[in-house]
């Protein structure tokens, strides 16, 4: 069954994804200011997300290589079951704590960006920042790493994932 345009958007950001409005005019291109491991278009974003946070006084987010796994993780499954979720029964490692606990990451704090159908980093973060729930996680000041990743699916449909954390101290 083939949802309505509203209906889909509606009940996607109900769950804490996003979809993108239609495009009013054709996406700018971007150029990625610094190479980071997982590409131009990962590392815009990273930069993108910086700026917002700095922006509102916050520090700015390292990259963590575990964290950049579980998105690729996650990003990657959605491209190939073709579904925007945070949460994919049908994929090996299904949840962000089953992600977590995969790759080694003890977190304190964890949280999760998905979006699909954006065409550029810039599209995305304006996305994500003009949603109450994934602004809360870019702009949470008890994060301080990420990992971005977008995969394509077989479709061509751009699946995005943003993993935010923070390791568990020590005690």
């Amino acid at each position: 069954m083939r949802l309505p345009g509203s209906l889909l958007l509606a009940s996607c950001l109900l769950v804490g994804c996003v979809v993108p409005p239609p495009p009013s005019q054709p996406p700018v291109a971007s150029s990625s200011s610094a190479l980071r491991p997982g590409g131009a278009a990962e590392s815009r974003i990273f930069d993108l997300i910086n700026a917002e946070r700095q922006h509102q006084g916050l520090a700015a987010l390292t990259y963590n290589p575990r964290l950049d796994r579980m998105a690729k993780i996650q990003a990657q499954n959605m491209a190939r079951f073709q579904k925007m979720a945070h949460v994919l029964p049908e994929a090996e490692l299904p949840t962000l704590v089953s992600r977590a606990q995969y790759v080694g990451y003890p977190f304190g704090r964890i949280a999760e960006n998905v979006a699909l159908g954006y065409p550029s980093a810039e599209t995305v973060v304006q996305g994500w920042m003009a949603s109450k729930g994934h602004r809360t996680n870019i702009l949470n000041p008890d994060v301080g790493e990420t990992g971005i990743a977008i995969a394509r699916s077989s479709a061509g449909g751009l699946y995005y994932c943003q993993v935010f954390g923070r390791q568990l101290q020590s005690l």
